[in-house]
This record gives C-alpha cells, structure tokens and sequence, in this order.
C-alpha cells in the first residue's frame, strides 16, 4: 500500500481498538478490499471516523469497514440519494468480514475537501465568498428537504431521536446543567407544535468533518456519513447552521466576525426558497424553536459510543458544554430565542430579521 497521506482526524488505530478488534483486522480488510478492486490502486482515506474505517478505491469509489451499532441502512442511504440527489452517495452492503462483527459497505466518493480540512488551511483571500456560498447552500439543503416533507402521522418508521422526542427533552430538561434546563422546559411546552410540522430527511451527523466542499468555491458537494439520518420535524436539522458560522480555536468555539451577517443569508435564502414558510410569521417562530431543539439534541444528549442515553454533564462532556454555551447563551451573534412576532406590522424579511435580532 501507498505511504499513508496526512491524517486529519481520528487515525485507523483507535477505532479498531473501540471495536475491541486485534490491529491484525486491518490487514483482512485491506485484503478484503483488494480481492474485491484486484486492478484498482487502494488507499487509506486520509481522514479516518470514529465510527468506520475507510478505504478509497480509485478516484471514484469509497469502502468502509463499521462494526453493528454504526451499520449504514441501505433504506435509509437509499432516501438520502431520493432527498438529495447527488449530495448523498450511492451506498451498496457488500455483506461481513467473516467474524470479525464488521459490515462492508462500498459508494460513490463524493468529490472536493472537507470543511474541516479547509479550516486547517484556509486561504485569506477567500474566506469571506467561501463561508457565504456554504450558508446559502446549506440554506438550499434545508430548502430541498422541506420540498420532500411528510405529515407526522406519515412517518411510520421514526428512528432513535425521532421516536423518543419528548423523553430527551425530559431527561435534559431534568439532568442538564442548570443554565440549559430553562431552554428545555420551554421546548417542551412548544413540543405538540414542533412535532406539527412538516417531518423531513435530516443528516444526523452534521459536522465539519461530514462536509465536502470545493476548495474554490465553497459550494457544497456533499455530505458524508448518513448512519445517524432519519425523519425529523422541519428545522432540528438546522442545528448545523452555528456549526458553519464559527469554529473551535484553542478549546472554545469562537463566532467569526461576520456571524451576524451569515445567519441573515441564511434565513434570506431559506424563506426565499420557501415562500409559502416565507408568508407564515408564526410557522417561522416554530420552525426556530425547532432548531434549538437540534441543538438541544445533538450538542445536550452525549453520544457514548451511540447509546444516546444520558444528558451531558459538566467535567465529563466539556467540548458539548462549551458549544452548548455559545449556541444557546444570547449574544450579539444570537437571537432572543422566544420573541413575539406581530406579522400584521411587518414584511416577513422585516419581522424575520426582528424575531432574529431582537430589532425590526
């Protein structure tokens, strides 16, 4: 095999150890991969997830290694390439590797670089353009998953956090910090309502590391890693959208300079490419208080290997924490997070942009 490229995430090792697998395993999937693509060059991914070990087979094709509890569903992947087209790869089970507990899955290599990737190396001249294209495009994906929205009563098989809403909203609202209990009170007196709208398709996983962009551009190609996709109401999937207006640096998230005026763009394309959502003052504050439900969700429930059973904690879960506190505390960067909106008053970019930020 070709000298390793630089990794920039997680390497191989650690994650057959999670799987409490011999490091000898690595060399059945690499000869498990060979014997399959026998005239294709073979290489590691340069960046390796904590859930999967991943190989790129020539330049179109990815396959990867995931023990039982991080399994890709094939129905699942399969609606994620209905939703989204050529956002979400093709994703075919290529069956077990022997008794090794891991299942093989092979897709399409989605093209361009991680977000996260980019940030490691970013270009000054293009840093502005770059992050304003992945606003709008991640302003498009919500649009897109809205157009292929469901009644409620239409989902018949909700998965892990869409099945179990009102239990996590009660274990956080009894179990978190202090400071995020109030947040999740309130959300769940506005539960019924939240659950009221459209259920769409959401990624489950959205982070930088998931994101494949072009290095020029900034248009978004791609997302990776739908294990943890499934149908949610509208907008707890744009729990991601803080994830694109900052960054970690030196342990702490830190807004770029411009939030304020991407979160702006953000909703200007959204509404724009929703008009009828555009036209519904009280849908839209809904539709916000749904997105800090996902906030809630991703960033207040502690993953633990995928048990997804427990409230963070504080000295146990402080990377979860400290986005917890940027996300959700008000800041010039944040909405006042329940406010009235009189849609009599104002356009609806108007009274958007006072809902947002506390000003008509």
């Amino acid at each position: 095999m070709t000298e390793l490229p630089k990794d920039s995430g997680i390497s191989f090792t650690p994650f057959f150890g999670r799987c409490k697998l011999p490091a000898s395993v690595r060399d059945k999937c690499d000869a498990f991969v060979k014997a399959r693509f026998p005239e294709q060059a073979i290489r590691p991914a340069p960046f390796q997830g904590y859930c999967s070990y991943t190989l790129f087979v020539g330049e179109d094709t990815v396959v990867q290694f995931r023990p039982s509890a991080h399994k890709l569903d094939p129905e699942i992947t399969t609606v994620a390439c209905q939703v989204f087209g050529h956002l979400a790869p093709e994703t075919e089970s290529m069956g077990e590797l022997g008794d090794t507990g891991l299942h093989v899955f092979s897709m399409r290599k989605i093209p361009g670089v991680s977000l996260s990737d980019l940030r490691a190396e970013p270009d000054p001249l293009k840093l502005r353009s770059q992050r304003e294209q992945i606003v709008r495009d991640f302003a498009r994906l919500q649009a897109t998953s809205w157009k292929h929205g469901r009644a409620a009563a239409t989902i018949k098989d909700k998965r892990t956090v869409g099945s179990s809403l009102r239990w996590r909203l009660e274990l956080m609202a009894a179990t978190l910090p202090l400071r995020f209990r109030g947040t999740a009170r309130s959300l769940l007196v506005e539960l019924a309502s939240i659950e009221h709208l459209p259920w769409t398709f959401s990624h489950g996983d959205f982070l930088p590391a998931n994101v494949m962009i072009c290095l020029d551009s900034g248009k978004l190609l791609g997302l990776l890693d739908w294990a943890e996709a499934e149908w949610l109401p509208f907008g707890v999937g744009m729990y991601g959208l803080d994830e694109l207006l900052g960054e970690e640096r030196n342990g702490d998230f830190v807004y770029y300079p411009e939030a304020r005026q991407l979160r702006t763009l953000y909703w200007r394309e959204l509404l724009l490419a929703i008009p009828e959502l555009a036209k519904d003052a009280g849908r839209v504050a809904v539709v916000r208080k749904a997105q800090l439900l996902g906030v809630l969700l991703w960033h207040g429930i502690a993953f633990d290997d995928g048990k997804l059973n427990r409230a963070v904690g504080e000295g146990r879960d402080d990377e979860e924490i400290k986005k917890l506190d940027a996300f959700l505390s008000p800041s010039k960067h944040r909405p006042n997070k329940f406010r009235h909106i009189q849609p009599f008053l104002l356009s609806h970019f108007t009274l958007l942009r006072g809902y947002l930020f506390g000003k008509a």
